[in-house]
C-alpha cells in the first residue's frame, strides 16, 4: 500500500478530482495549504515594489492506494496538472505499513476499497 501526497494548483483541483474519479479513485483527503517551491515568486503588490518568497495557495490531496495502482494515479495526476510551467505541483509516494477500517476491522488493502 502507498500514500500519495500531492500539492497542486487550486484551480486544477476539480479537474484532478474528476480525472481520479473517472479512473476509479474516489477516496481522498483535501486541504487548503500555502507554501512555495524552489523558484522564488515575485509579486508587485499595490505598486509598492517587488516582494519575494511569498507563500502561494495550493491544494494538498492525500490518497491511500494499492501498490499496483501507483503508476496509474501518477499518470492521471500528471495528465490533469502538467502545464510545463513552474508551480505545476509535486507528488510524494510513501509506503504504508498497515490500514485498518475501524467499523469492520478489515486490514490491509481490504480497508482501502
Amino acid at each position: 500500500m502507498k500514500e500519495v501526497i500531492m500539492f497542486i494548483r487550486p484551480k486544477m483541483y476539480f479537474e484532478t478530482k474528476k480525472a481520479l474519479n473517472d479512473g476509479g479513485f474516489h477516496s481522498m483527503t483535501v486541504k487548503d495549504v500555502v507554501g512555495r517551491g524552489r523558484t522564488p515568486i515575485h509579486y508587485d503588490l499595490d505598486g509598492e515594489g517587488i516582494t519575494r518568497n511569498r507563500l502561494v495557495a495550493k491544494k494538498m490531496v492525500d490518497m491511500y492506494i494499492r501498490d499496483e495502482d501507483v503508476e496509474k494515479v501518477i499518470d492521471i495526476v500528471i495528465e490533469a496538472n502538467k502545464t510545463n510551467h513552474a508551480g505545476d505541483g509535486k507528488m510524494f509516494i510513501l509506503p504504508v505499513r498497515e490500514a485498518i477500517r475501524i467499523r469492520t476491522e478489515q486490514k490491509g488493502e481490504e480497508a482501502l476499497v
